[in-house]
């Protein structure tokens, strides 16, 4: 019958080899040794594995900047130039690079340009405390620097927020956008969620610094692999700003102004906002079709290969019906 320490080593892929090794160093191996080993082993190593999905490199990727005001915005151009432009927006804490396979998607019928929002990814924060306004005007500058006129928006959670702010500030410069998994004030967010109490005012600060959360231990690591680390701290404190929620809120007046043409994507089973939400959200915006994807998780809609597919072709066949 094998041991503990056997089995824990099998468990973690040391073999034999290794283990004569830790031996001959004279290394103690006894049971809070390795369960200590054990725990470093499961936290770091998940972490880091989850983390490094969300750092994949972008295939053909190129990167710009744009500076303006003390603020350094972050893009990633990919696709041909030839075709139609088309702007990417990532969720909250996320940022572009945490879509690689998703935008590479969208990219095989349009010209992608995805920013990392204001004090996200690449992107600087700046001192000014968000608002809708900031929100849309960082995108049109990252716009006018590549000379796009006119342009589709693409928004997965916080980034479909930020669709309808451009679709409201500057509905001449959208064509047409989608939001995805999506949010217009923060009543959309569940709650009960056990790993969304970073979303409230409360729960952000008092995860901030002993990363007592789990999906921002996640995040924290991947920040630290694109060699940002302590810009995640400030993207937090920025963000609290908002009041009782990370989330800037619109009106159910303000949904019923918007004319662009908008595709709202539900996420069947979403574990970040509540369906019923978008759902609604889709029914106050005039020019809005809606479309539910079942069983859909929050991120996975992007992420998993089931769902992107249904994702993709519902955007192609609503940005450009006859193309």
């Amino acid at each position: 019958m094998k041991s503990f320490r056997e089995h824990l080593f099998q468990l973690l892929h040391i073999d034999t080899i290794g283990i004569h090794y830790l031996k001959s160093k004279n290394i103690i191996i006894n049971r809070f040794t390795l369960l200590c080993f054990l725990y470093c082993f499961l936290f770091y190593g998940c972490t880091g594995f989850f983390a490094s999905k969300l750092v994949q490199p972008i295939e053909n990727g190129k990167m710009g900047q744009v500076k303006h005001e003390g603020v350094t915005l972050h893009y990633v151009e990919v696709g041909d130039r030839q075709n139609p432009p088309l702007i990417f927006l990532h969720g909250i804490l996320a940022f572009t690079q945490s879509y690689s396979e998703f935008i590479e998607r969208l990219a095989e019928k349009y010209f992608v340009v995805g920013i990392d929002m204001r004090g996200h990814g690449r992107s600087t924060i700046g001192t000014q405390p968000y608002s809708h306004e900031l929100i849309a005007d960082d995108v049109i500058l990252v716009a006018d620097e590549l000379g796009l006129d006119k342009f589709y928006v693409v928004g997965h959670s916080a980034g479909g927020f930020a669709l309808l702010s451009i679709a409201k500030f500057y509905s001449d410069r959208v064509i047409k956008g989608v939001s995805i998994a999506s949010l217009y004030n923060h009543e959309g967010i569940d709650y009960n969620e056990k790993n969304d109490d970073y979303l409230t005012k409360t729960g952000f600060m008092d995860n901030r610094n002993d990363r007592k959360n789990y999906t921002l231990k996640i995040f924290d690591r991947a920040y630290e692999k694109i060699g940002e680390g302590g810009k995640f701290d400030s993207t937090k404190r920025v963000m609290v700003g908002y009041g009782t929620s990370i989330f800037p809120s619109y009106e159910i007046s303000d949904l019923r102004d918007i004319k662009t043409p908008i595709l709202v994507i539900v996420a069947g089973k979403d574990d970040r906002i509540k369906p019923e939400h978008t759902i609604q959200m889709s029914k106050l915006i005039k020019n809005s079709k809606l479309e539910i994807v079942k069983g859909a998780p929050h991120f996975g809609i992007v992420k998993r290969n089931k769902y992107m597919d249904i994702v993709i072709s519902y955007i192609f066949n609503f940005l450009q019906p006859s193309a």
